[in-house]
């Protein structure tokens, strides 16, 4: 039979690790309490006596903030990890058959998640009446472990982490403008000729203030002088078709304006570098029945869909 060994705690105090992550995670004991259906009084009591079983503080708590001790930080990545590990134990048993059920946490980028998620839930749920489904909408990506989601759909490149990734479809990107900008301020016949133009500029795009156009074997790289900021791909194509200037856009977000003539696209001999659409995972062995049925649903959905293909790109160009 098997002791406890000397200078070991006997058994884990649950309850007041729980309410730990939860505070530490959302940063505040209201919201913790909030989350775990329990008073103020009863977290902060939770959170205490852990403190004083373990013989170490994890929070330095103000008025105004609270942040984590360095034995806070490293309790928490243990604690996560321990949640990790039990949540993919119940995976294994109640998640990874044939039923697609419970809560299910997908973080989206805004404007993909408004024009290619939001319009087929509807079906999604349908077709899977036990799944809840929990929609952030958010173009700044998200610890998926942090924030306790089950799925993120990502654009772009990855980077490198013990995430898992699945690319399941792709966009072209398009430097467009209005007809009504383009007879005004002339249509750019070189790269070089951009920095005439009014261009507008997605602030949260990774490669900064810079366009990278390819035309065979030739690369120009435009340094940006923005007449207009955003952190929003739908601001900017609002920006666009009000005559304000140039953008650099996914196809996905222009294609029926691009096909009906509201926009136009600006160099069309010049390509851009695409985005793959990722769906992005934490690391597990097992993944449960829900995440796997929204990503092939919508892996399927995308992939005959010509809702964001305008047939003008020549394909990838960031394989």
């Amino acid at each position: 039979m098997s002791t406890i060994p000397q200078g070991r705690l006997p058994v884990p105090d649950l309850a007041g690790l729980l309410a730990f992550v939860r505070v530490a995670e959302l940063g505040s004991f209201v919201r913790a309490a909030d989350a775990l259906g329990l008073s103020k009084a009863a977290v902060s009591k939770q959170v205490s006596a852990l403190e004083g079983r373990l013989g170490a503080r994890l929070l330095h708590r103000t008025t105004r903030r609270l942040s984590l001790t360095e034995a806070g930080q490293a309790y928490l990545r243990h604690a996560q990890s321990a949640f990790a590990e039990a949540r993919a134990a119940e995976d294994a048993v109640a998640g990874t058959g044939d039923l697609a059920q419970g809560r299910l946490r997908v973080s989206v980028p805004m404007t993909f998640g408004v024009m290619h998620v939001a319009p087929h839930v509807g079906p999604f749920l349908a077709l899977h009446p036990q799944v809840d489904l929990d929609l952030q909408l958010d173009d700044r990506p998200t610890d998926l472990v942090m924030e306790s989601q089950d799925l993120a759909i990502r654009l772009g490149r990855l980077e490198a982490s013990s995430l898992v990734a699945r690319t399941i479809a792709h966009s072209g990107v398009l430097l467009c403008a209005s007809p009504a900008y383009l007879d005004r301020r002339g249509r750019p016949q070189r790269p070089d000729e951009l920095g005439a133009h009014d261009c507008l500029h997605f602030s949260l795009a990774a490669t900064g203030r810079t366009w990278e156009l390819r035309h065979g074997e030739e690369v120009v790289r435009v340094a940006l002088g923005a007449r207009l900021d955003a952190n929003s791909s739908l601001a900017l194509k609002a920006a666009v078709l009000a005559g304000a200037g140039i953008a650099r856009i996914p196809e996905f977000a222009i294609a029926d304006e691009i096909r009906d003539g509201r926009m136009e696209r600006v160099l069309p001999h010049w390509d851009m570098t695409g985005l793959d659409v990722h769906a992005v995972m934490p690391e597990r062995r097992y993944v449960p029945a829900k995440v796997r049925a929204f990503v092939e649903f919508f892996e399927d959905r995308w992939r005959n869909s010509s809702d964001w293909t305008t047939g003008l790109t020549s394909g990838r160009l960031d394989q």
